[in-house]
């Protein structure tokens, strides 16, 4: 097994030529909700955003390859949209309860 190799360039969140704003859009409908949106690079945490109503949370340098995974509860429905392309492909919708999905940003 390699084991890539990572020093702290690998991980910056900040001043690759290819890094791009996303948001994640968190809409809760007919009811309430709280969810957070979590950027990882290379399985690093690099930011993390919650929000408790109807709204959008934006991760400045995104990269190809990173992840935003979402998790949180609502009462009614709620549908996460993410800003750039995925896979899988956003919007997702969510039934009352639990939300937990990872997105893959191409």
């Amino acid at each position: 097994m390699t084991i890539p190799e990572l020093s702290a360039n690998a991980l910056v969140a900040e001043g690759a030529p290819h890094s791009k704003p996303v948001d994640v859009t968190f809409t809760f409908i007919g009811g309430i909700g709280q969810a957070t949106a979590v950027l990882f690079r290379k399985g690093v945490l690099i930011n993390m955003q919650s929000i408790s109503n109807t709204g959008s949370v934006t991760f400045s340098e995104v990269q190809s390859s990173d992840v935003i995974s979402v998790n949180g509860v609502c009462t009614g429905k709620a549908q996460v949209t993410v800003s750039t392309t995925t896979t899988p492909a956003s919007p997702k919708t969510f039934n009352p309860g639990l939300m937990m999905a990872n997105f893959l940003i191409k």
